[in-house]
């Protein structure tokens, strides 16, 4: 008998009717709240792994391949959860996930069109009045008027704003944006506004004749990550600041600063000035609690800073070193409790011609020796190309000194056609008796 009832079951033929047509249905096995916490962790690993600021490709690639875009398609009732929870339609694109698979060779744009509008208009609905992070590009937008009215009605829930510039098409005309238009977001109360990113692009009229950039003081009391170009744009209450970026500001606006005093940023922990004066920037901020400073530049600094103040939390500086600067040996003498010192920005390694890097680092190289100077009391110094007879000079003065980094070898690659390369050996083996020495990115022997 319990062979034959073992035989009925194997036979499809003799399956109850009811099993054939009620196969289980997972949305009567998991609740709505169930399915909405899984789908909060999806979504919560793509928020958290898109970088900020946020690149046009590698970023929204990835948001591109969103599980809840997969998941929507699985059955009527998941498709109708996920368009109805509103933390999910948070993150707004306006003109950049059209074009984010575009190539240079490409003959033109998608540009942001009426339609892109009713959709922006509706995925705005659909996140109720949650904060949202907005990334734009506004080469790409046919009305950014129209774009900005929508953004003023939401000012109140912006808390992270990405403004990104595209890459440049060969054969397409990127539209221009009027910069008196684009700056109007900015003079709109921005309570809930924490993270703000403007990058390079196009603006009418191009600067610097007749326009130069401006500066604007915004009212984001919570703002904490700020980086512009251009623009001096600047928290009436920047108490919460603690990342400042300032890229390509002319001279001009940043002498107007000075002749309003310091603006005092009390808290503020990172700052980065590429393509400006930093001697002038430096002299406009008050920065008590600095630790990071990073300079990037193809020029030296020519400005003399005025009266600079002791950065007495400043562990880490790095500065494009392209010669003799202004700016860097009184800023040098006020860092005496840096820990790590870079003549050249991490993470542009790749950007760098290694084979072109033939002149020593100009601070090894001054006319009074490198004990001319007073050094701090380094960990780790990183160069872009040193022989290993001075970076033993320089660890005999500077005994803290644990790592050091040079991104050519002058073994392997000698500086000059008549480098003594053994004797160059013979240095780099006393050295790594002291201290952990590596080459390019090779990573550090001691952790």
């Amino acid at each position: 008998m319990q062979e034959g009832s073992a035989q009925s079951y194997a036979n499809p033929a003799n399956v109850a009717p009811s099993a054939k047509t009620n196969p289980i249905n997972i949305n009567s096995l998991f609740p709505p709240e169930l399915l909405v916490t899984v789908f909060d962790v999806l979504h919560r690993d793509i928020m958290e792994s898109l970088p900020f600021p946020l690149p046009y490709d590698e970023g929204l690639q990835r948001f591109k391949q969103n599980p809840l875009v997969i998941l929507m398609l699985v059955c009527r009732g998941w498709c109708d959860l996920i368009k109805t929870t509103p933390g999910y339609w948070t993150f707004v694109d306006i003109g950049v996930l059209y074009n984010a698979t575009v190539r240079e060779q490409a003959d033109a744009v998608r540009s942001l069109g009426s339609e892109g509008v009713e959709n922006l208009k509706r995925r705005l609905e659909k996140a109720g009045s949650l904060p949202l992070y907005v990334t734009v590009a506004p080469e790409y937008i046919l009305d950014f008027g129209t774009v900005l009215e929508i953004l003023k009605e939401h000012a109140h829930q912006l808390e992270t704003i990405n403004i990104v510039k595209m890459p440049q098409l060969k054969r397409a005309t990127l539209r221009q944006v009027s910069s008196e238009q684009f700056l109007q977001l900015f003079e709109l109360p921005l309570p809930s506004l924490k993270r703000l990113h403007i990058d390079q692009f196009h603006l009418i009229p191009r600067p610097p004749v007749p326009w130069i950039g401006s500066r604007v003081e915004m009212d984001a009391p919570q703002l904490y990550h700020l980086s512009s170009h251009l623009h001096i744009l600047i928290p009436q209450n920047p108490f919460h600041l603690t990342s400042l970026s300032i890229s390509g500001v002319d001279v001009t606006i940043i002498r107007s600063i000075l002749t309003h005093g310091q603006v005092e940023l009390p808290n503020l922990l990172n700052l980065r000035i590429t393509d400006s004066e930093p001697g002038l920037v430096l002299s406009a901020l008050s920065t008590p609690l600095l630790q990071v400073l990073v300079y990037q530049s193809e020029d030296a600094s020519t400005h003399l800073p005025e009266e600079l103040p002791e950065y007495s939390h400043l562990r880490d500086l790095q500065w494009s070193d392209v010669g003799p600067d202004s700016t860097f040996d009184p800023l040098f003498r006020r860092c005496q409790h840096l820990a790590r010192y870079a003549n050249y920005v991490i993470g542009t390694e790749a950007e760098l011609d290694i084979s072109m890097l033939v002149d020593p680092p100009t601070i090894l190289a001054r006319p009074g020796g490198i004990d001319s100077i007073k050094w701090p009391d380094l960990q780790e110094v990183l160069f872009d190309c040193a022989t290993y007879a001075a970076l033993k000079a320089l660890v005999d003065l500077v005994p803290t000194i644990k790592r050091i980094r040079t991104l050519r070898d002058p073994i392997a690659s000698p500086m000059r056609h008549d480098e003594d390369v053994e004797r160059e050996r013979t240095y780099l083996s006393e050295l790594r008796e002291k201290v952990d020495v590596v080459v390019w990115l090779d990573p550090w022997t001691e952790t």
